[in-house]
């Protein structure tokens, strides 16, 4: 088989502590060298990661179809589109500077691509070296399935697919890969399935406990998030902004329940509060299989699905109040 062509877009900031070992698997993959090309959106490191990429560069350009460095202030879907702009060949590869994924999974992506047509976005789902209660309890990594939506830590993206969805939407800091898949299978008859295999995600030594970084993703999604969901609304996907009214309403139909609940029997109570459930559990359980689409769903989804939309509503009561 003749492998065709392929962009590598790495985002990168302050990642001294990983770069190398990154830069090393970049080295080692089963992937004809001269078909890669290799675009790096760096923004601003202060801890010498750019000097390492042109220190590297340096030594093997030779070795690519080309190696481009970009250093240049962005949000992380700003630096998206820039390695969207400089894009060479038949499939674009997002790969996260903090990622380390099998040799010859690159290879096996882009033969899955190539036999497939309909397939225009493929994902991998990560393993952490080191994880927390939360990540244990979720298990294995999903593979081999169809979703609609996959993260952007080592994802192969055809070329058409952009031309007909364009890039990313930058008004949003993060989330943004969730918020292309989900206009990907909205707007197009692209599939978008998980990889065969997980990448191993690292993660300084100072990585900070769950408890307190789930703490701080709350207010974020409150804060930033909800300013930002409020401020592009209309120009969300569909199921993004049904997603906003879905979790609006879910403490309202607890209220309602225990109100049920007091006044009636229990058991009514419980059937319309897990009718209303069902949706977004069905949702998570498709696209992370059974176990952990439920442990999602209940620890991660609900939470922040409801600090965001009431962030989204409370932001935008501002706004309108000062008109």
């Amino acid at each position: 088989m003749t492998y065709p062509i392929i962009t590598i877009g790495m985002l990168t900031k302050n990642r001294a502590w990983c770069i190398r070992k990154v830069l090393g698997a970049i080295e080692k993959l089963e992937y004809l060298k001269k078909k890669i090309k290799l675009v790096f959106v760096d923004d601003h490191s202060t801890d010498g990661t750019f000097e390492t990429l042109a220190e590297w560069r340096a030594k093997i350009n030779n070795w690519y179809y080309d190696i481009i460095l970009i250093q240049e202030r962005t949000n992380i879907p700003q630096a998206r589109n820039i390695c969207i702009k400089h894009m060479e060949g038949k499939y674009l590869l997002f790969w996260d500077s903090d990622v380390i994924p099998p040799k010859d999974l690159l290879k096996q992506m882009v033969d899955i691509m190539e036999s497939n047509p309909d397939i225009g976005i493929i994902g991998t789902d990560y393993l952490y070296k080191h994880t927390n209660m939360y990540m244990r309890m979720l298990g294995k990594p999903v593979t081999n399935r169809f979703t609609h939506a996959v993260y952007m830590g080592f994802t192969l993206i055809r070329r058409e697919v952009f031309e007909k969805v364009q890039g990313f939407n930058e008004l949003l800091s993060v989330g943004e890969d969730t918020e292309f898949c989900i206009r990907v299978a909205e707007k197009t008859d692209y599939k978008i399935m998980w990889a065969p295999r997980p990448v191993i995600h690292l993660r300084p030594q100072e990585a900070k406990l769950f408890k307190q970084s789930f703490n701080k993703w709350l207010s974020y999604n409150f804060h930033i998030r909800g300013k930002e969901y409020a401020e592009s609304f209309n120009k969300l996907p569909l199921f993004l902004r049904f997603r906003i009214f879905y979790y609006t309403f879910l403490p309202l139909i607890l209220i309602f329940s225990l109100f049920i609940a007091y006044y009636t029997n229990l058991v009514w109570a419980l059937l319309a509060f897990i009718t209303y459930l069902l949706p977004g559990l069905f949702l998570a359980v498709r696209n992370l299989g059974i176990r952990k689409g439920i442990l999602s769903f209940l620890i991660l989804n609900i939470p922040t699905g409801v600090t965001l939309s009431y962030g989204v509503i409370v932001y935008a009561s501002k706004k309108l109040l000062r008109k």
